[in-house]
């Protein structure tokens, strides 16, 4: 695993419990899950297609 996913995955855990904590403390939010699914989109996007080295 290279440093790039490492990071990624680090990202999405902080995100998915900031929503997650949100979501419990604050109740439901729309925002909170656009937020959640476009993170989860770019870190999906990024970690399939990583940027490719000439």
């Amino acid at each position: 695993m290279n440093g790039q996913r490492i990071i990624l995955a680090l990202v999405f855990f902080i995100v998915f419990l900031d929503s997650l904590a949100k979501f419990i403390f604050e109740g439901f939010s729309l925002k909170t899950l656009l937020i959640l699914l476009a993170v989860s989109g770019i870190v999906l996007f990024l970690w399939i297609f990583p940027s490719k080295k000439d």
